[in-house]
């Protein structure tokens, strides 16, 4: 596997309140975004506690003959939605923060993906020259849109587009969903938050990708997001689940 990241400010914001993981072992990988949300700075705080909490978890159980992906997906976001309420209950300015999380843990030896997420940022797949999106957005929006109250054009410049229905940090008790995908030879996995996707369609995401390469495309795609407004700060993780040997460059 090869992988490619980056998180960038954005052209509006003033500070990065994006935060990632990339932490590998001999048999499981771990991948994820996080967007934060909240007074200032809070979000930055909410974010980084997220995949602090998360990254420290599975440095402790990831090496363990007994580990379970699911297991450690639902038990670390639950650690990380705890810690997130515990400061925001100790410090006034942090009230109310909270994050997305959208995470893989990688299954080296079964060539298994396990995706979740909580909130809007995304995970999607590539493969076949096809882009599909694992997540579904927790998003007010996407509510109305699966109620067929509204289209999928009018979605896209709702006024509430932004609101999320759920985050880490904003309950007590808070659920991911999480998704088990086979990956195959040439598959890409993308993990994103939302500043690519509100600038940039999965169509052309996809086009970048094919065109560019995933050892190109992360910049290529912060660098359109930005040119297409950079309205909030972008994190991108790309992963290619190659095998054909070190001397391809994809």
């Amino acid at each position: 596997m090869r992988v490619y990241c980056e998180t960038n400010k954005g052209l509006m914001r003033e500070n990065n309140e994006d935060s990632l993981i990339v932490e590998e072992s001999d048999r499981y990988n771990l991948y994820a975004v996080a967007d934060g949300m909240g007074g200032h700075k809070a979000g930055e705080v909410a974010s980084s506690i997220a995949i602090d909490t998360i990254r420290d978890y599975f440095k402790k159980i990831g090496d363990k003959e007994n580990f379970k992906a699911p297991s450690f997906i639902i038990e670390s976001i639950d650690a990380a939605n705890r810690r997130i309420r515990e400061e925001a209950m100790n410090k006034d300015e942090c009230s109310g923060m909270g994050t997305t999380i959208t995470m893989a843990v990688v299954d080296l030896s079964l060539n298994i993906a396990y995706i979740a997420n909580v909130g809007d940022s995304r995970a999607y797949i590539v493969k076949n020259d096809e882009i599909f999106q694992i997540t579904e957005d927790h998003t007010y929006v996407n509510e109305l849109l699966k109620d067929g109250k509204i289209t999928l054009e009018e979605a896209k410049h709702h006024p509430k587009r932004n609101v999320i229905t759920r985050a880490v940090g904003s309950e007590e008790y808070v659920q991911a969903d999480i998704f088990e995908i086979e990956l195959f030879d040439n598959d890409v996995i993308l993990l994103c938050t939302d500043g690519l996707t509100t600038h940039l369609s999965d169509e052309k995401i996809l086009s970048i990708i094919k065109e560019y390469g995933c050892s190109e495309s992360v910049q290529r795609l912060i660098k359109l997001a930005n040119d297409n407004g950079g309205t909030d700060n972008i994190t991108i993780i790309i992963v290619d689940n190659i095998t054909r040997g070190e001397n391809y460059d994809r």
